[in-house]
């Protein structure tokens, strides 16, 4: 089961299928027990680039960190370096939270490894590092992965469901993009893979035909477009905005179905108070 229609949401952040974790990056140090915190159930809460209490976002550690406090959705984005392989980092250029110089694009694997990120001096994780993480395989739990322009390069998209794939990770992986040709693409080649577009503006509903869900910005959110895109069998995702208890119920009368957050905590007490 997976986070793909409206209708199926809430069932599938309360289902799913544990899956043996994979990889050697993920070790026990790092992920913890098992079962820290169960995810809220009411709603879907992504957490933007991990939970950055103490650790640098888009890392292993934030991943972590945000499952156990309960997200049902761990953040990050993706690049390919120069010499074909999938790393994370928010932006393209290595220097805005790492103590290096240059491009993803323009470096090759090693050469990202060998950084560590500006606050917690923590290692750059590969795509594969997320996918081996033990309690992103458990039920309702989840990653999702912003894919960006660099990713304009089919190869790229291959290489990103092979591995989701190898790593038994279909049912547990959210890719999203500004970029609609490339979610297009993702579900051609692999129809199980969760596709969300992020949208600038209210998309025409031929345009996501196909696709798993929206996400909205907030000024986008209302009662009318999320009906719109549930009619249609999507489900519906507030892009990230300022967190009170005002903008909480207004997004809780919108009936979307879950909100991207840097206030995830805070979201997750209000979310557990749903029931």
């Amino acid at each position: 089961m997976k986070v793909s229609r409206a209708s199926r949401v809430i069932g599938l952040v309360l289902g799913g299928t544990l899956l043996a974790a994979q990889g050697a990056y993920a070790t026990e140090h790092l992920a913890g027990s098992a079962n820290d915190s169960t995810p809220c159930s009411a709603k879907l809460v992504s957490t933007h680039e991990g939970y950055q209490v103490h650790a640098d976002g888009d890392t292993i550690k934030s991943q972590v960190a945000a499952f156990k406090i309960g997200t049902n959705i761990a953040d990050s984005d993706l690049w390919p370096t120069k010499d074909g392989y999938l790393i994370q980092m928010h932006d393209n250029d290595v220097h805005g939270s790492t103590d290096g110089h240059g491009l993803v694009t323009e470096m090759t694997l090693s050469q990202i490894l060998a950084l560590r990120t500006r606050h917690f001096n923590l290692p750059i994780p590969t795509f594969d590092d997320s996918l081996a993480l033990k309690l992103a395989h458990q039920p309702g739990r989840y990653l999702m992965f912003e894919t960006k322009y660099a990713f304009g390069d089919r190869a790229y998209l291959d290489l990103l469901a092979d591995q989701v794939k190898a790593a038994g990770m279909e049912d547990h992986v959210i890719i999203y993009s500004a970029f609609p040709n490339q979610l297009t693409y993702l579900k051609q080649i692999d129809p199980n893979i969760t596709v969300w577009y992020k949208a600038g503006s209210v998309p025409p509903l031929q345009q996501v035909e196909g696709y798993d869900g929206v996400m909205l910005d907030a000024e986008q959110m209302n009662a009318q477009n999320v009906a719109l895109f549930h009619a249609a069998g999507l489900s519906v995702i507030r892009q990230r905005g300022g967190e009170s208890a005002a903008k909480w119920e207004a997004f809780l009368a919108t009936g979307a179905d879950g909100l991207m957050s840097d206030h995830s905590k805070q979201i997750i007490k209000w979310c557990r108070n749903l029931g």
